[in-house]
Protein backbone atom coordinates (compact mmCIF):
# COMPACT_ATOMS: atom_id res chain seq x y z
CA UNK A 1 0.00 0.00 0.00
CA UNK A 2 1.20 3.23 -0.31
CA UNK A 3 0.67 5.64 1.75
CA UNK A 4 0.91 9.28 2.07
CA UNK A 5 1.76 11.16 5.42
CA UNK A 6 1.16 14.33 6.06
CA UNK A 7 2.52 16.14 9.28
CA UNK A 8 6.03 14.57 10.91
CA UNK A 9 5.45 15.33 14.37
CA UNK A 10 5.68 12.81 16.95
CA UNK A 11 2.89 10.93 16.00
CA UNK A 12 3.61 11.20 12.17
CA UNK A 13 6.98 9.88 12.71
CA UNK A 14 5.67 6.86 14.62
CA UNK A 15 3.10 5.98 12.20
CA UNK A 16 5.50 6.14 9.59
CA UNK A 17 7.94 4.03 11.21
CA UNK A 18 5.47 1.43 12.12
CA UNK A 19 3.92 1.12 8.82
CA UNK A 20 7.39 1.26 6.94
CA UNK A 21 8.28 -1.82 8.85
CA UNK A 22 5.04 -3.51 7.66
CA UNK A 23 6.47 -2.83 3.97
CA UNK A 24 4.05 0.06 3.06
CA UNK A 25 5.34 2.42 0.63
CA UNK A 26 5.54 5.88 2.66
CA UNK A 27 5.67 9.47 1.66
CA UNK A 28 5.64 12.02 5.39
CA UNK A 29 5.03 15.97 4.21
CA UNK A 30 6.50 18.54 6.40
CA UNK A 31 6.70 21.78 6.59
CA UNK A 32 9.17 22.58 8.65
CA UNK A 33 12.84 22.02 7.32
CA UNK A 34 14.67 21.06 10.44
CA UNK A 35 12.04 18.15 11.15
CA UNK A 36 12.00 17.36 7.39
CA UNK A 37 15.79 16.73 7.31
CA UNK A 38 15.66 14.70 10.50
CA UNK A 39 12.74 12.18 9.65
CA UNK A 40 15.14 11.65 5.86
CA UNK A 41 17.91 9.94 8.21
CA UNK A 42 15.78 8.61 11.07
CA UNK A 43 12.69 6.63 8.96
CA UNK A 44 12.99 4.65 6.12
CA UNK A 45 10.61 6.68 3.77
CA UNK A 46 10.47 9.54 1.27
CA UNK A 47 10.28 12.39 3.04
CA UNK A 48 9.56 15.82 0.97
CA UNK A 49 9.62 19.38 3.07
CA UNK A 50 6.42 21.73 1.76
CA UNK A 51 3.33 22.30 3.03
CA UNK A 52 0.50 19.08 2.52
CA UNK A 53 -2.01 21.31 1.26
CA UNK A 54 -0.31 22.34 -1.62
CA UNK A 55 -1.27 20.67 -5.00
CA UNK A 56 2.06 20.43 -6.19
CA UNK A 57 3.88 19.08 -3.41
CA UNK A 58 0.96 16.32 -3.26
CA UNK A 59 1.32 15.80 -7.16
CA UNK A 60 5.73 15.24 -6.10
CA UNK A 61 4.30 12.93 -3.61
CA UNK A 62 2.54 10.36 -6.16
CA UNK A 63 -1.02 11.28 -4.55
CA UNK A 64 -2.42 9.85 -7.83
CA UNK A 65 -1.17 6.70 -7.08
CA UNK A 66 -1.52 6.89 -3.43
CA UNK A 67 -3.84 4.25 -1.83
CA UNK A 68 -4.36 6.01 1.51
CA UNK A 69 -3.49 9.59 3.01
CA UNK A 70 -3.53 10.89 6.10
CA UNK A 71 -3.62 14.30 7.45
CA UNK A 72 -1.77 14.22 10.60
CA UNK A 73 -0.80 18.19 10.75
CA UNK A 74 -1.45 20.09 14.09
CA UNK A 75 -3.92 22.43 12.03
CA UNK A 76 -7.05 21.21 11.62
CA UNK A 77 -7.66 23.85 8.20
CA UNK A 78 -4.52 22.07 6.97
CA UNK A 79 -5.70 18.56 7.51
CA UNK A 80 -8.84 19.79 6.19
CA UNK A 81 -7.54 21.25 2.60
CA UNK A 82 -5.28 17.87 2.33
CA UNK A 83 -8.59 15.91 2.51
CA UNK A 84 -10.54 17.79 0.17
CA UNK A 85 -7.32 17.62 -2.40
CA UNK A 86 -7.75 13.63 -1.48
CA UNK A 87 -11.20 13.60 -2.07
CA UNK A 88 -10.77 15.07 -5.08
CA UNK A 89 -7.92 12.36 -6.19
CA UNK A 90 -10.38 9.53 -5.44
CA UNK A 91 -8.06 8.20 -3.15
CA UNK A 92 -9.72 5.33 -1.55
CA UNK A 93 -8.63 5.58 2.42
CA UNK A 94 -8.47 9.45 3.89
CA UNK A 95 -8.56 9.66 7.34
CA UNK A 96 -7.95 13.03 9.57
CA UNK A 97 -6.72 13.64 12.87
CA UNK A 98 -8.63 16.58 14.27
CA UNK A 99 -7.25 19.05 16.63
CA UNK A 100 -10.78 20.70 17.96
CA UNK A 101 -13.18 18.77 18.86
CA UNK A 102 -15.82 21.56 17.37
CA UNK A 103 -13.98 20.66 13.71
CA UNK A 104 -14.77 17.25 13.78
CA UNK A 105 -18.65 17.25 12.39
CA UNK A 106 -17.13 19.39 9.06
CA UNK A 107 -14.54 16.67 8.73
CA UNK A 108 -17.17 13.85 8.73
CA UNK A 109 -19.31 15.66 6.49
CA UNK A 110 -16.80 15.44 3.67
CA UNK A 111 -16.91 11.98 3.59
CA UNK A 112 -13.61 10.62 4.73
CA UNK A 113 -12.91 7.36 5.96
CA UNK A 114 -11.89 8.49 9.36
CA UNK A 115 -11.55 11.74 11.67
CA UNK A 116 -9.60 11.04 14.72
CA UNK A 117 -10.20 13.41 17.73
CA UNK A 118 -7.03 13.37 19.44
CA UNK A 119 -8.05 15.43 22.16
CA UNK A 120 -11.14 13.13 22.78
CA UNK A 121 -8.70 10.08 22.50
CA UNK A 122 -6.14 11.03 25.14
CA UNK A 123 -9.78 12.09 27.45
CA UNK A 124 -10.95 8.67 26.74
CA UNK A 125 -7.98 6.89 28.16
CA UNK A 126 -7.33 8.62 31.05
CA UNK A 127 -11.31 7.91 31.94
CA UNK A 128 -10.98 4.84 31.40
CA UNK A 129 -7.76 4.57 33.90
CA UNK A 130 -10.67 5.84 36.71
CA UNK A 131 -13.47 3.09 35.78
CA UNK A 132 -15.09 1.84 38.69
CA UNK A 133 -15.72 -2.15 39.09
CA UNK A 134 -19.11 -2.95 36.70
CA UNK A 135 -17.98 0.10 34.84
CA UNK A 136 -16.80 0.13 31.03
CA UNK A 137 -16.33 3.53 29.52
CA UNK A 138 -16.59 2.58 25.59
CA UNK A 139 -16.94 5.92 23.91
CA UNK A 140 -17.13 9.53 24.40
CA UNK A 141 -19.35 10.94 21.51
CA UNK A 142 -21.28 14.17 20.56
CA UNK A 143 -18.83 16.43 20.98
CA UNK A 144 -17.54 14.68 24.52
CA UNK A 145 -20.84 15.40 25.89
CA UNK A 146 -22.46 12.19 26.23
CA UNK A 147 -20.52 8.77 27.30
CA UNK A 148 -21.18 5.09 26.19
CA UNK A 149 -20.83 2.86 28.90
CA UNK A 150 -21.22 -0.92 29.83
CA UNK A 151 -22.87 -1.24 33.27
CA UNK A 152 -23.34 -4.40 35.22
CA UNK A 153 -27.09 -4.58 36.91
CA UNK A 154 -26.27 -5.59 40.36
CA UNK A 155 -29.33 -7.35 43.12
CA UNK A 156 -29.46 -3.53 44.80
CA UNK A 157 -29.73 -1.58 41.28
CA UNK A 158 -32.94 0.74 41.50
CA UNK A 159 -33.86 -0.51 38.41
CA UNK A 160 -33.14 -3.96 38.86
CA UNK A 161 -36.87 -4.82 37.64
CA UNK A 162 -37.91 -2.35 35.63
CA UNK A 163 -38.70 -1.45 32.13
CA UNK A 164 -36.25 -0.11 29.67
CA UNK A 165 -39.19 2.44 29.45
CA UNK A 166 -39.23 3.54 33.07
CA UNK A 167 -36.12 4.79 32.68
CA UNK A 168 -35.93 6.25 29.55
CA UNK A 169 -35.80 9.88 31.25
CA UNK A 170 -32.66 8.73 32.87
CA UNK A 171 -30.36 7.36 29.89
CA UNK A 172 -31.02 5.82 26.56
CA UNK A 173 -30.28 1.54 26.51
CA UNK A 174 -28.54 0.80 23.56
CA UNK A 175 -27.54 -3.04 24.25
CA UNK A 176 -28.77 -5.65 26.79
CA UNK A 177 -26.01 -8.38 27.08
CA UNK A 178 -27.88 -11.28 29.34
CA UNK A 179 -26.65 -14.71 30.02
CA UNK A 180 -24.51 -14.38 26.77
CA UNK A 181 -26.99 -13.33 24.45
CA UNK A 182 -27.14 -9.98 22.81
CA UNK A 183 -30.65 -8.31 23.06
CA UNK A 184 -32.19 -5.76 21.22
CA UNK A 185 -33.89 -3.72 24.03
CA UNK A 186 -37.78 -2.62 23.62
CA UNK A 187 -39.75 -0.47 25.84
CA UNK A 188 -41.31 -3.39 27.71
CA UNK A 189 -38.22 -5.14 28.49
CA UNK A 190 -37.62 -6.37 32.07
CA UNK A 191 -34.00 -5.02 33.17
CA UNK A 192 -33.12 -7.99 35.20
CA UNK A 193 -29.93 -8.84 38.00
CA UNK A 194 -26.47 -9.69 36.39
CA UNK A 195 -27.94 -7.80 33.35
CA UNK A 196 -24.81 -5.25 31.45
CA UNK A 197 -26.64 -2.70 29.61
CA UNK A 198 -24.75 -0.76 26.70
CA UNK A 199 -26.22 2.78 28.20
CA UNK A 200 -25.71 6.26 26.46
CA UNK A 201 -25.45 9.09 29.40
CA UNK A 202 -24.90 13.26 28.84
CA UNK A 203 -21.40 13.55 30.76
CA UNK A 204 -22.73 15.79 33.99
CA UNK A 205 -25.51 13.21 34.21
CA UNK A 206 -22.96 10.05 34.77
CA UNK A 207 -22.54 10.55 38.43
CA UNK A 208 -26.51 10.63 38.91
CA UNK A 209 -27.02 7.52 36.86
CA UNK A 210 -24.35 5.67 38.72
CA UNK A 211 -25.88 5.70 41.92
CA UNK A 212 -28.86 3.83 39.84
CA UNK A 213 -26.98 0.67 39.47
Amino acid sequence: MRIIIAGGGNIGEKLAELCSKEKHDVVVIEKEEKIAEKLSESIDALVLCGDASDRKILKDADIEHSDAIVAMTGDDKTNLMVCEVAKSYNIPIVVARVNDTESESVFMKLGITAAINTTTSVIFAFKKALEKPGEKIISLVAGEKAEILDKVVSKKSVITGKKVEDISNKFIVAAIYRNGEFMRPKNNTQIREGDILTICVPVEDVKGVEKLF
